[in-house]
């Protein structure tokens, strides 16, 4: 190699050793810095993308936590669950033969002779509207076609 960069004048010389230095920089920019650079802002843009998404998340967390504070405040301004139930089964025509609360905040309730098209549509009110949850439910069949008797237990959610 040194014979074949010998044989040169000194001008060409030079400008071999300058188009050296230059490919290797070009070479060095292409091959080394530029895809280093292009992963950095990959990067970057991850991590803006990450710390909008905490945004969210956090904002999300203070609303949850907000709705959680206001529902059990209006939970403990005097809301008495078996009173509630109590009322609630009365507008829908359902006589209660049997309500019993228990340790952990539930209420057992017993139905007897009820009708299953408007004890089901209580319960979907219990639940939907009302945010009542229905832990444990049981029918069994009476003699009469669309009446049933039931047992359920019923808790506040939360």
């Amino acid at each position: 190699m040194k014979d074949w960069f010998l044989r040169f004048s000194l001008r060409e010389q030079v400008y071999l050793l300058i188009m050296a230095v230059a490919l290797t920089v070009y070479g060095l920019f292409f091959l080394v810095i530029n895809p280093l650079s292009d992963a950095r802002e990959e990067l970057r843009a991850r991590n803006e993308s990450t710390a909008e998404a905490l945004h969210r998340v956090d904002a999300l967390a203070a609303e949850l936590r907000s709705l959680r504070q206001s529902n059990t405040s209006t939970r403990g301004a005097g809301r008495n669950l078996t009173a509630q139930l109590n009322a609630s089964a009365n507008r829908f025509g359902l006589q209660i033969a049997r309500l019993q609360p228990n340790s952990r905040g539930a209420v057992q309730l017993r139905f007897e002779a009820a009708v299953l098209d408007g004890l089901l549509r209580w319960i979907h009110q219990l639940e939907t509207v009302e945010g009542l949850l229905v832990e444990e439910l049981s029918f069994s069949q009476t003699s009469s076609a669309g009446v049933v008797s039931a047992t359920l237990r019923v808790a506040a959610v939360g």
